[in-house]
């Protein structure tokens, strides 16, 4: 006789299903789907492919019931279109980190396509970050998405500050430190990237970072203001709000794991 499902778990299907019913119909759950082993793919022997851009984004999911809210990371990265596949990939993220879907997908637009790698991950610890390795067969992007233990922003008023920092294993063209802020927070800085509002309205800006070595350590804080619920989504076009809904659709769908799962991953 199957066990009927716990209330916890109602809850986590629930709210997975209101978020994902707004979206695309392809955009389906990610996680459902494993990565094909690349043939003769060794990744203790074989030359690891840096990205070409590492985006880090850091993002807060409201709790529902018993459930508390948290933050949420993304970390994706693009290797460089003429890139042969199959490629051994490297990302690290700080040693002890609570780590959720990792896997390739074919590109923003279409996460519903993503192929999530075999579960255990390949993950070995070296100088407090843990470096978790893939090989990418059939795509030139990779997510990971990540629990951050910790407070990243500080409030004072109507004023917020996010405080971000990443330190790439290999050498990237374009490291993104991004920051989610609420619903009617606005950012007015000049070297601000725009990424549109997101299902929860949270308003999304990026600092972008040239040439970047590896091991080096990049901080930075985006500061915004409450200007009003509407004050900044309205100036984002149809395209990117369906980048932006793909991605937190990527992010949000993996959220489960952590509630799920409440441990560390470990080698």
């Amino acid at each position: 006789m199957k066990k009927p499902l716990t209330p916890r778990l109602l809850l986590i299907l629930f709210v997975l299903t209101m978020i994902l019913s707004g979206l695309l119909a392809p955009l389906a759950f990610a996680a459902e789907t494993t990565a094909p082993a690349a043939e003769d793919a060794d990744i203790t022997s074989v030359e690891v492919t840096p990205f070409q851009t590492l985006n880090y984004k850091l993002i807060y999911i409201e709790g529902t019931l018993d459930m508390e809210g948290m933050w949420v990371g993304l970390l994706s990265g693009e290797l460089a279109e003429d890139a042969r596949l199959p490629a051994l990939i490297e990302v690290a993220v700080p040693a002890g980190t609570h780590t959720g879907w990792f896997g390739q997908l074919p590109g923003l637009e279409f996460p519903g396509e993503a192929i999530q790698f075999d579960e255990p991950y390949d993950m070995r610890t070296e100088d407090g970050m843990d470096i978790y390795s893939a090989v990418m067969t059939s795509f030139h992007m990779m997510q990971l998405e990540f629990r951050f233990d910790g407070e990243p922003a500080v409030r004072d008023g109507n004023h917020m500050t996010m405080n971000l920092s990443y330190t790439p294993v290999q050498d990237v063209e374009e490291l993104h430190l991004t920051a989610a802020f609420p619903a009617g927070f606005a950012s007015t800085e000049a070297d601000l990237r725009f990424l549109g509002a997101g299902p929860q309205d949270e308003q999304t800006y990026s600092r972008i970072f040239e040439n970047v070595n590896a091991g080096e350590t990049i901080e930075t804080s985006i500061d915004a203001f409450y200007a009003g619920a509407g004050a900044a989504e309205a100036t984002t076009d149809i395209t990117t709000l369906i980048i932006v809904f793909a991605v937190a659709a990527v992010i949000i769908g993996g959220v489960s794991f952590f509630f799920v799962r409440g441990q560390k991953k470990s080698d």
